[in-house]
């Protein structure tokens, strides 16, 4: 075999076990204990082997005019040194332009720049003729899941939206929502300038959690009208997992992610010198919705963790002049999401190891059409592993990480448990704190049609 990883504790959805894994040209071929030598063996002593992270949520792609700092090789050197080996990116479609360029587009900067693995969700900013007409080709291509922004440009062509989701759900895909309603911002919006309110402090007052909750019914109800399963991305509050609990209990094929600053940050960062480095849509929410989105990841009502990564430089973030309406959102979150998931939720007790490895792999690759070629360590199954230190104690630094992004908003934070080797399809790609894979290696990955989570 050409590397055999032993003696580490294998954890999948499904289990634990101490085992060894054999790999031979880029997939798992023997799983167990005794496997013959290896060309090159690791020792994972004392280390969990976890199947390779999935960021279903990712902005690397790049378009010009652009303002973020990562492309797909910066963000996927961060995603390998987080233990990431699949990222899933949005591909932006502004307004007059073709899909099937914009995915052309996208699938050359991951050929040139990946050194990781790469999915693609195009997104559907104008439901034309036209672009409706693309749908087909690209789900024949292997991209089978697309975007819906609720809150841009959504309200004034609703029967063409619903048209376009009713045709992703035909061509048996999946239909990703952003769920923010748009009026509700722009009134509100409106009205906290207007009373010079505009400061970062008065953000989460222009996008409530009613305002996600709205969105999410909304959704809801469009998703049941066109019979096409939906997945609503970076929930971050009590009362839209509400809604989503009673459309689950009325089996309908909804589905969610929440992001990583719902979990560890509170509207209270809002109040801090340098707070615009928090914005993000939605915003930060209070303690009670925090609670509220560790229980759901417990019981599965959220699938899936993501990050939304943009990275932005904070001079970007914190100009002169920014309101409530024009603070760009996002931050960087790759390197950080799969080890800080497991300090705070499984180190604490508040997951347990099949839990964590669901929603950061294996749940992924169900919704997204990957699975049983990632998201898990079995035979036959891609070599997508992470060798995983749990007792490696960091502290979170802006200028140790991969991303072009100069801060973090965890800087400080002391992390328990850390990857130590990540392997992309039977290839290291970092080891002890170095990013050795080569960018072009990464591949565009074509996926399989929605079955289900």
């Amino acid at each position: 075999m050409d590397l055999v990883i032993r003696n580490g504790t294998v954890v999948t959805a499904d289990g634990v076990a101490h085992a060894d894994v054999g790999i031979e040209g880029g997939v798992v071929v023997a799983l167990g204990r005794g496997l013959p030598t290896g060309d090159r063996e690791i020792d994972a002593t004392g280390r969990y082997v976890f199947p390779g992270g999935i960021d279903a949520h990712t902005h690397l792609g790049r378009h010009r005019p652009i303002e973020g700092v990562d492309d797909f090789l910066s963000g996927t050197r961060a995603a390998a040194a987080g233990g990431i080996t699949t990222v899933l990116d949005y591909v932006v479609h502004p307004r007059g332009t073709s899909l099937a360029t914009q995915v052309a587009r996208w699938s050359q900067q991951v050929e040139e720049q990946a050194i990781i693995d790469v999915g693609l969700h195009p997104v559907i900013g104008e439901p034309r003729p036209d672009v409706l007409d693309d749908l087909p080709a690209l789900v024949q291509a292997g991209h089978t899941s697309f975007k819906f922004f609720m809150n841009r440009n959504f309200d004034s062509a609703i029967p063409e939206f619903l048209a376009a989701l009713r045709r992703v759900g035909e061509l048996g895909a999946l239909a990703c929502v952003h769920a923010e309603d748009e009026s509700l911002i722009r009134h509100l919006t409106e009205r906290l300038l207007a009373a010079g309110r505009g400061d970062v402090r008065a953000f989460p007052d222009s996008r409530p959690d009613y305002s996600e909750a709205v969105a999410v019914g909304r959704a809801v109800a469009y998703a049941q009208a066109t019979e096409t399963p939906i997945y609503l991305v970076h929930l971050s509050s009590r009362a839209a997992l509400e809604v989503v609990d009673a459309a689950r209990d009325r089996d309908l094929p909804v589905y969610a992610e929440t992001r990583p600053i719902y979990l560890y940050l509170t509207r209270a960062r809002f109040e801090e010198p340098e707070a615009n480095k928090y914005v993000g849509y939605p915003p930060l929410r209070e303690p009670g919705d925090q609670d509220a989105l560790w229980g759901a990841l417990r019981r599965g009502l959220v699938q899936v963790v993501a990050t939304d990564h943009v990275g932005y430089t904070l001079a970007h973030k914190t100009a002169p002049g920014l309101t409530v309406a024009t603070i760009p959102a996002g931050m960087a979150n790759l390197e950080t999401m799969l080890p800080m998931l497991y300090s705070e939720g499984v180190a604490r007790g508040r997951l347990s190891l099949s839990r964590f490895v669901e929603m950061i792999a294996t749940n992924p690759a169900r919704m997204f059409g990957l699975f049983p070629r990632k998201g898990t360590i079995a035979v036959g199954s891609d070599a997508d592993l992470v060798v995983f230190d749990p007792n490696r104690r960091v502290t979170v630094q802006a200028a140790a990480q991969q991303s072009q992004a100069d801060f973090d908003v965890y800087e400080g934070w002391e992390v328990q448990g850390w990857p130590e080797v990540t392997i992309s399809r039977g290839e290291v790609v970092f080891a002890n704190g170095v990013v050795v894979g080569q960018p072009g290696r990464g591949r565009v990955l074509a996926r399989q049609p929605f079955q289900g989570g």
